[in-house]
């Protein structure tokens, strides 16, 4: 995969990130929701034709999904990853799982698999799916999503001051940096 919006700034602008998993659906069932039943009228090719389009900038390919996964076990993994200094890996290996290869990312098989791959323990991956601390942790950055009204995602905060949402294009981030910059 290609670098992101957000690391290739970083080579211009020295940005100090802090990456929030925010569960956007938590009352989405365990097992995940049919995306025609949730939203008949939407069109996945038109949508991912817009997608693979930016993403092809990133070295990022867009597969159209159909199923929306509960993604509480994927960000509480994730944070387990990131104590574990395998935050950015991690995260682009699900990402991937789901977006391109359109795998269950609610799974926990799914997830173990992932870390297995990148060399983490199954066992110990497992158990920080239901650790306290990860749930909390996930639960706060719940709560700081919310005091920004976070809606859809990626969501970006710039300096606790201004709001970026969703997949926008390397110029509306520069743009968004060199006023904050000013």
């Amino acid at each position: 995969m290609g670098k992101g919006i957000v690391e290739k700034l970083s080579l211009e602008y020295p940005l100090k990130i802090t990456w929030l998993g925010y569960e956007l659906r938590p009352e989405r069932p365990v097992e995940g929701e049919d995306l025609a039943k949730l939203y008949p009228d939407f069109d996945p090719a038109a949508a991912y034709g817009r997608f693979n389009k930016v993403g092809a900038d990133y070295g990022l390919t867009f597969q159209p999904v159909t199923f929306l996964p509960n993604t509480r076990l994927a960000l509480v993994a994730t944070e387990y990853a990131k104590d574990q200094g395998l935050f950015e890996q991690f995260h682009a290996h699900v990402f991937k799982a789901y977006f391109t290869e359109g795998k269950n990312i609610g799974s926990q098989e799914v997830l173990l698999d992932i870390a297995a791959a990148l060399g983490l323990d199954k066992e110990k991956v497992a158990a920080a799916l239901v650790n306290p601390q990860y749930t909390k942790r996930l639960d706060d950055n719940r709560q700081a999503g919310l005091k920004w009204q976070v809606t859809g995602l990626p969501t970006f905060i710039l300096q606790n001051q201004q709001r970026i949402v969703g997949a926008q294009s390397y110029e509306a981030f520069k743009r968004a940096v060199e006023q904050y910059l000013k």
